[in-house]
């Protein structure tokens, strides 16, 4: 399937000046797959290390980090020569072996034009700062697929191109288009974008409820295996406060609509919750990639996160399918739209895993005395709000609110609606655009 993570990986191939590339991500989301496949794609040869598949591996780092030894030893193990030249070399699963790891510096130092990547699914957690390359390595993540990676697997491609040209120019969506386009939107809310989950719904869609029942299938296995993940790679206690929180964050999104606006320590876990409790499991699950801090602004000034606090935050799931999955949300109901006060926070997990997908800076959310805004995005001096309608009502107090204390150069409300354009400063936009959206004003 088509991912739009493969132009950062050939930008790094042909950037004049590369350090090895670090990808990271929760797992199943399609490391792994796309490494070897961009390897086959732009390399003579592509040597693949799988440190989960062949723990010998990790004696070939052992002796010492010297990259002429190691690569020498590689061909002996692997009865080939390794030609740097026109190979791509991959560190499959990485964190399984510190030293690997930490041999990226060196091999960037001694062989800085080549090809080099490393993948892994628990980076960061459990290693040492000896064993990280800072500074030496390009770090990137790939997340989950977002809805146009979606359409492009339905093979949508017309669709795609006619939604980017829409979004771009800030241009109304025809009523046949907007409704094709919303209902996929919500095939997207029940699938999310784990590729295995995307792969078996495609491939039964013809018969829609055979296809709802294997999505949901299956993603009960991808959160078992997640859960999995935690007890075994932290400690006994320390696992069960991760796996409590991890099952706590749909519970707390889906009481969002009670008036909920952060999130609430109490009963996570058995005993006292406390944020000094809480603290270690939360940034467990956040360096797993499993889970989205969101932190709360009370005043607008820059930069955000000097006003911020650290115990006010939301927090949201690193995929809509999964969230969906963890609150047994009837696929039906999702596709009909058809449920109730859960449109809302399924909505704005939706937006902001979109939003994840193409922003490289924080992501805060806004609360007033009596208005909130879901999303704030720094822009220098600026900041643009983002409001999350799952319905078709538009009036925005909440924004309107903002707009008049804060009066930001531009402002944006994502709906149900189809209309896609801007209002005195207001771009008004379908929910199925927050990942492409260009959030700056028309250029008149």
């Amino acid at each position: 399937m088509k991912r739009s993570f493969w132009n950062r990986l050939v930008e790094w191939k042909e950037a004049p000046q590369r350090k090895p590339l670090l990808v990271q991500g929760a797992r199943q989301v399609g490391k792994t797959w796309i490494l070897k496949a961009f390897g086959a794609a732009h390399f003579e040869n592509c040597v693949f290390l799988d440190f989960a598949e062949d723990p010998a591996l990790n004696g070939l780092f052992k002796a010492n980090l010297k990259p002429a030894r190691i690569l020498t030893d590689l061909g002996v193990y692997l009865g080939t020569d390794i030609v740097l030249e026109n190979t791509l070399l991959v560190f499959d699963e990485v964190q399984l072996c510190p030293e690997a790891l930490t041999s990226l510096k060196y091999f960037y130092e001694a062989f800085p034009s080549a090809h080099i990547c490393a993948s892994g699914s628990l980076l960061g957690l459990g290693l040492s700062k000896q064993n990280f390359p800072v500074g030496k390595v390009q770090r990137e993540w790939l997340r989950p697929m977002s809805f146009f990676e979606f359409l492009e697997a339905l093979d949508e491609a017309p669709l795609c191109h006619a939604l980017k040209i829409a979004a771009e120019t800030h241009s109304d969506i025809a009523p046949p288009i907007h409704a094709k386009a919303f209902g996929l939107f919500k095939e997207y809310m029940i699938t999310g974008g784990m590729p295995e989950v995307v792969e078996r719904y495609i491939g039964l869609r013809d018969t829609r409820i055979a296809a709802f029942k294997a999505v949901r299938s299956l993603q009960r296995e991808l959160t078992e295996s997640y859960l999995d993940d935690i007890a075994k790679h932290s400690g006994s206690l320390k696992a069960v406060r991760i796996a409590a929180l991890f099952r706590n964050i749909p519970e707390q999104l889906a009481r969002e609509s009670k008036g909920i606006r952060k999130f609430q320590f109490k009963d996570v876990v058995t005993g006292r919750s406390t944020y000094d409790v809480l603290e270690g499991p939360m940034e467990w699950l956040i360096k797993s990639g499993l889970v989205h801090r969101v932190p709360i602004c009370r005043t607008i000034n820059h930069p955000l996160s000097a006003y911020t606090e650290k115990n006010a935050f939301m927090l949201y799931l690193f995929d809509v399918g999964i969230l969906g999955s963890m609150l047994h949300l009837d696929p039906a109901a999702i596709h009909q739209y058809d449920f109730g006060q859960f449109k809302g926070f399924l909505a704005k997990n939706a937006v902001l895993t979109e939003l994840v997908c193409v922003e490289s800076e924080p992501i805060y959310t806004w609360r007033g005395t009596a208005a909130e805004i879901e999303f704030l995005l720094p822009r220098g001096n600026q900041v643009v709000p983002i409001e999350v309608k799952a319905g078709v009502n538009t009036k925005a107090k909440s924004m309107r609110a903002f707009r008049e204390k804060h009066n930001p150069e531009i402002a944006v409300l994502f709906s149900a609606v189809g209309a896609n354009q801007f209002d005195n400063g207001l771009l008004h936009a379908p929910l199925y655009l927050s990942g492409v959206t260009p959030l700056r004003p028309p250029i008149s």
